[in-house]
């Protein structure tokens, strides 16, 4: 009897972390949604005033030239940063332009910086997939591309999806310097952690293949299924 009792409550508790875990995702998201907005309507417009204001007094003054030239370039990169800050709390692009998309785009202005060739496969990520889903695989995807950018200097990179048996596999793939995948990750590849916590959270797993100077593929595979 004792056995049965607890195993109903073992059994309880797994079917319901997944939907707290969930849950806690949405309004994390939904915070920083709202965040976003904020810091991009309200400080942000005001910020764009003030910097136009001193443009204005520095065209018409000589006195204070050079005060009013570094006060307006230093309002001109805080107003940048909190751009920066607004973008990385919540995309924008991904919920007006959708999840291949955004991510297409992560990719291309990364080679294009680096200026390398990008080959990218994104057709299976055209179809809506729940909200959580899109938006763990879009930070799956922007964290790696950093990571891309800052470490691997890479010859090309490769960003792909498909799905398989009702999973949806994100795979994204370099020729750079790659690392010791047999050791802790460093100061450089703590994001590794962050993009594995964050896929549990939707049911999903991250998988990596690396060696030093043998590349790095990234693989973020999720459920389909209710």
């Amino acid at each position: 009897m004792e056995g049965g009792i607890d195993t109903g409550k073992d059994n309880r508790t797994k079917v319901r972390r997944p939907d707290l875990s969930r849950h806690l995702v949405a309004v994390q998201e939904e915070q920083r949604l709202r965040l976003s907005r904020e810091l991009h309507d309200d400080l942000g417009q005001m910020l764009a005033s003030v910097a136009l204001e001193l443009h204005m007094v520095r065209a018409g003054s000589r006195r204070m030239d050079d005060r009013l030239a570094r006060a307006a370039m230093l309002v001109d990169q805080l107003s940048a940063r909190v751009h920066d800050a607004a973008w990385s709390l919540r995309p924008a692009d991904l919920d007006r332009l959708g999840l291949r998309a955004s991510i297409e785009d992560l990719a291309a202005v990364l080679c294009g910086q680096l200026g390398i060739p990008c080959e990218m496969d994104l057709e299976a990520l055209s179809s809506p997939l729940p909200a959580e889903i899109a938006l763990t695989l879009y930070r799956i995807a922007q964290e790696a591309l950093t990571n891309i950018g800052k470490h691997a200097e890479p010859g090309r990179v490769s960003v792909t999806a498909h799905v398989q048996d009702d999973r949806l596999r994100l795979t994204i793939e370099d020729d750079g310097h790659g690392f010791d995948g047999s050791v802790q990750p460093g100061p450089g590849h703590l994001g590794l952690a962050g993009m594995k916590e964050r896929l549990a959270l939707v049911g999903g797993e991250l998988s990596v293949e690396t060696g030093r100077g043998k590349g790095t593929t990234i693989y973020a595979d999720v459920p389909l299924g209710g």
